[in-house]
């Protein structure tokens, strides 16, 4: 049953990055028209395709729309070690290169789903497709509070500058303070938490 589940669950999300992606090769204005990256604003079938699934709170798709000078996109997932920094533990890059082929501008979704054993997939649709996953992480703990934050506005790209889009901060306790993207760049805030982990984007305007 557990195995049903999850290749269904990997179907649905399959079905709404294909509408994410035909809504891409269609020019439809949900796509952003200005530099910049922000949530990508689901339908209401495509909202209740995850709701019906539970994954909504699990899942998020982005739109990007990258500065004219960027040529490759970063995507770093890391881990907050015991001495408080960032262990890099995956992720990916794509690259339109300095021929800027297939397009001249980096453009369209980024999707990421988080999955019960703390791996995440990703994928990222912008004239071409391509997927990314983390390995699983095992904790010698038994997980009693979570906490997930995910982009929730625009923002502005600045080359060659991390922009963090998700954290999840995991702990065996009761009780669970709340937590900001921008706490990334201060890691000491999380102190006593048993698994962060964070992804973020960077636009770059050097090749792989």
């Amino acid at each position: 049953m557990k195995r049903k589940r999850l290749f269904s669950l990997m179907l649905i999300f399959a079905i709404v990055m294909a509408l994410t992606a035909c809504s891409i090769m269609t020019d439809s204005p949900k796509l952003l028209t200005k530099e910049g990256i922000k949530p990508y604003e689901l339908s209401e079938s495509e909202k209740h395709i995850l709701q019906a699934f539970g994954i909504e709170g699990n899942s998020q798709i982005i739109s990007f729309h990258a500065p004219k000078e960027a040529i490759t996109m970063n995507i770093n997932v890391y881990r907050l070690e015991s001495d408080k920094s960032w262990s890099s533990i995956g992720g990916g890059a794509i690259s339109i290169g300095t021929d800027r082929v297939p397009s001249e501008q980096l453009i369209g979704t980024f999707t990421m789903q988080l999955k019960d054993n703390y791996a995440i997939d990703f994928n990222v649709n912008t004239n071409g497709r391509a997927s990314f996953r983390t390995d699983e992480i095992i904790l010698d703990t038994e997980i009693m509070a979570s906490t997930k934050s995910f982009l929730r506005e625009f923002r502005e790209i600045e080359l060659n500058k991390e922009i963090p889009v998700a954290l999840m901060i995991y702990d065996n306790g009761t009780t669970m303070r709340s937590y900001s993207l921008q706490d990334y760049f201060e890691p000491s805030k999380f102190d006593g938490m048993d698994l962060v982990q964070v992804v973020t984007i960077t636009f770059s305007d050097k090749e792989f």
